[in-house]
């Protein structure tokens, strides 16, 4: 079902404006021509119809209203059971949307802007949620799509990596979602590199785990970093120490893995770096990827026959195909089921 089918006024407010003045002209000549040829209505009356040929002008605006009441979220029903699809965004995760290549959009990562990268993480991985914005295609590269993966994987959090971009010309178009776990361990064999990057990187990062920070603080210095000890081995480890720590706290950095996976992919791949398009998405990710979505202005049958059809745990809720959240589907099954037991109290 199109979208305009499935609307009162498939039309624009321009359209809808030039309807009301038309419809309203078109009225009033008719009750002019009455009153002359019949001598209808009586003078009595007229007022009461000229209120009603007001109000019946006003129906395109009126038609358009509703449609944009039921379209921001309205109560659904399909053979008596109810669900209120406005309350979805509550009780759904919209997640936050990662800047674009984590903060270091369109050039290699060199030493300084890890410290973006570094930025980018810390925020994505407080969430449950993360929106990746694909834009036209260019916005991302696949090694930031992995350091991002990475740090969720190792961290378990954001679980949740959802996809939008620009498709059709229309921005913000819903491509799917799926588990940060699910993502990495398909894009990790997207390259050779990539694998050994992760792997070294990790590695790496253990060898610091194994230093202690400075204690107690140097109140004087107190981003103040250990001196590297001897024994660490590799050149991921040892030629990046002023990242093992934070500079504000003295402590353990404790994305220093993903900064120095990103370190190492810039070095090596960056110079010609693979763009993530809608068509690269599919490709690397359509075994896990959940692409299943319902439309808040679709008609209520479909949206209850689309939810009840899916298997995922998890169900996007668009807006005129642009992504609105996350919602878990045991969410709308309690909904269904206390409607459910509604009913039967009622009786």
């Amino acid at each position: 079902m199109s979208e305009s089918t499935s609307r009162f006024w498939p039309f624009d407010a321009r359209v809808s404006i030039v309807s009301t003045i038309a419809l309203l002209v078109v009225l009033l000549l008719l009750v002019v021509v009455l009153r002359v040829t019949i001598d209808w209505p009586s003078e009595e009356s007229e007022n009461i119809l000229l209120i009603g040929v007001l109000l019946l002008s006003l129906l395109p605006v009126l038609l358009a209203v509703v449609d944009v009441l039921i379209e921001r979220g309205g109560v659904i029903e399909y053979k008596g059971v109810k669900i209120d699809f406005s309350q979805v965004p509550r009780v759904g995760i919209s997640g936050i949307t990662v800047p674009v290549n984590i903060g270091v959009r369109g050039e290699p990562v060199n030493d300084s802007s890890t410290t973006q990268i570094l930025d980018a993480l810390k925020q994505a991985t407080a969430c449950d949620v993360v929106i990746i914005d694909l834009e036209e295609g260019r916005a991302w590269w696949e090694t930031r799509l992995l350091v991002l993966l990475a740090g969720a994987e190792r961290l378990k959090r954001p679980d949740k990596i959802v996809f939008i971009g620009t498709d059709a010309g229309k921005e913000h178009r819903f491509q799917g979602w799926a588990y940060a776990g699910d993502l990495l361990r398909h894009l990790v064999h997207a390259h050779p590199q990539y694998l050994r990057s992760l792997q070294t990187a990790r590695a790496a990062a253990r060898q610091w785990e194994l230093v202690e920070p400075i204690n107690p603080a140097n109140p004087a210095n107190p981003g103040a970093a250990p001196i590297q000890p001897p024994w660490l081995q590799g050149a991921l480890a040892t030629q990046h120490p002023w990242m093992a720590f934070d500079g504000a706290t003295g402590l353990a950095n404790v994305l220093l893995a993903e900064q120095l996976l990103a370190t190492d992919l810039g070095e090596k791949l960056e110079r010609e770096p693979r763009t993530i398009s809608l068509v690269r998405l599919s490709e690397l990710f359509r075994p896990v990827l959940n692409t299943e979505s319902i439309d808040q202005s679709w008609a209520s049958d479909r949206q209850i026959s689309t939810f009840l059809d899916g298997e995922a745990p998890y169900v996007a809720i668009t807006q005129n195909g642009s992504y609105a959240t996350l919602v878990a589907r045991l969410s709308i099954l309690n909904a269904l089921v206390k409607t459910l037991v509604a009913r039967k109290e009622a009786k």
